[in-house]
């Protein structure tokens, strides 16, 4: 899965920055092991930081916060079976801590821009975005884990918590 994860999140690095959007595709082997067993999802995660470190540490610092911390946490709240809004809700505040550390603490512009307002009103808007993205990807990578469960290609889920 790691690798996987890993080949996604190098797009950018190997084609253009014109193929930076596909970047969210390594969240999907992420949350697949997270949801199967949350131990596997959070080695996924880690190996996947490591060796993305040999090909871009841009694109290891951008997946460590983004793309990384979504497929863990949304995998593992799936594996506990929480509830959609709980889950989402618990992902999404996770992603909008990471997120915080990127935009205020490594001044990694999060957005492309500065995001206007106070303090307070950044928060509300990171944490607003982040729900919304959080709510479409959980319900897209539903719909991966299924289809790829019933393929009959592979035994993940196997040991699914039910």
């Amino acid at each position: 899965m790691a690798g996987i994860a890993t080949i996604f999140q190098s797009i950018p690095f190997y084609l253009s920055e014109a193929f930076a959007l596909l970047t969210i595709l390594s969240a999907i082997p992420v949350y697949t092991a997270a949801r199967t067993n949350p131990v596997s999802g959070a080695l996924s995660y880690v190996i996947t930081v490591i060796l993305l470190l040999f090909v871009s540490p841009h694109e290891a610092l951008m997946f460590l916060f983004t793309n990384g911390v979504v497929g863990l946490s949304l995998g593992s709240t799936s594996y506990f079976k929480l509830n959609k809004i709980l889950s989402v809700g618990g992902s999404s505040v996770i992603q909008t801590i990471f997120l915080c550390i990127l935009n205020y603490g490594l001044d990694i512009s999060i957005f492309g821009i500065k995001i206007p307002g106070t303090i307070i009103i950044q928060l509300i808007l990171i944490l607003g975005s982040t729900m919304g993205y959080n709510f479409a990807y959980q319900a897209f990578a539903d719909f991966i884990y299924k289809r790829i469960k019933t393929s009959g290609i592979t035994d993940i889920g196997a040991n699914e918590k039910k």
